[in-house]
Order: C-alpha cells, then sequence, then structure tokens
C-alpha cells in the first residue's frame, strides 16, 4: 500500500510476514526513486511507531527554522546539526539511510542519506507534507495481509 503522494512523496507499506511483530517491505518514494529500495523483513512495528515518535519529540523540542541554510554548510559529524528533527527510521539504518527534517518558511526540508551519511540529498515540500505523511501511517498492528494464491495485498483493518 502506498500512503501520500508518490509523485510528490509517499511511504510503501507492505506487510509480508509476522516473525517477532509484523515485518515486510517499508520504502520512501522520493522523487521516483524507492529508499531504501531493499529489505523484506524490516520490522514495521519499530520503524512506524519509531518514526511517529521521534516526529513528535522533534516538534516539541525544536523552536527554530534551520532556514535557508545550505546542506554543505550544515555539520553532520557531531551527530545532527542544529533545529533539524531527527526521523528515526530504525531498521532502515542497515541500509544506509537516514532522514532529517527541518523547516524554512513555508517549506519542508527533507534531508537524507542513503549511503552511511557519506553523502546527503535535499528535497523541499510545502510546509507540513512530511508531518502529514508520518501521521497518516498506519500502526503496524492495524495492517493485514490478504494471500490469495500468490498474489499479496496488504489492507488496513
Amino acid at each position: 500500500m502506498i500512503i501520500g503522494n508518490p509523485y510528490q512523496v509517499a511511504i510503501l507499506i507492505e506487510k509480508l510476514d509476522f516473525l517477532c511483530s509484523p515485518s515486510g517491505i517499508f520504502n520512501f518514494i522520493i522523487n521516483d526513486v524507492l529508499i531504501p529500495g531493499k529489505g523484506i523483513t524490516i520490522d514495521l512495528f519499530v520503524v512506524v511507531s519509531s518514526l511517529k515518535e521521534s516526529l513528535d519529540s522533534g516538534l516539541n523540542e525544536i523552536n527554530e527554522e534551520v532556514g535557508c541554510l545550505p546542506i554543505e554548510e550544515m555539520d553532520f559529524s557531531e551527530g545532527m546539526p542544529r533545529n533539524l528533527i531527527s526521523l528515526d527510521v530504525a531498521g532502515l539504518y542497515d541500509y544506509g539511510c537516514n532522514f532529517w527534517l527541518g523547516f524554512d518558511g513555508g517549506e519542508d526540508r527533507l534531508i537524507y542519506t542513503v549511503d552511511f551519511e557519506n553523502s546527503f540529498t535535499e528535497t523541499r515540500f510545502p510546509r507540513g507534507t512530511i508531518e502529514k505523511l508520518i501521521r497518516a501511517l498506519p500502526l503496524a498492528d492495524m495492517l493485514i495481509m490478504d494471500k490469495s494464491n500468490d498474489v499479496m495485498i496488504t489492507r488496513i483493518n
């Protein structure tokens, strides 16, 4: 299932199994690219709950915008730059992914890495887009996997 607008930014989430908790595929869709684009046994409970909790915590702690500071001038060597929210994507770290959210006026600044923080990419969206996307994610225990023959479909209970 896809949550959000795949032509702007979305999340692809599919429940494929129940190991210790609901497990499956979790990808961001940004600029026509699936991120991380691999992994079928990601713990969906941990990823979704961590993402939601880190967003809430970050929104409560961040009082200033990152503004128009260029990504090249941000120092990620000591953890994370000031005024960015670290979006905890739990198991996606194993695939080299990390995400941060900052604000510049009417824009969300989504900053991410797919190579264990060797390089960073930024995409901007209208303010509130990322918060709305994360809040729209169903909790993992609400996901139901329907399997018929060799076709699997994830739906929300």
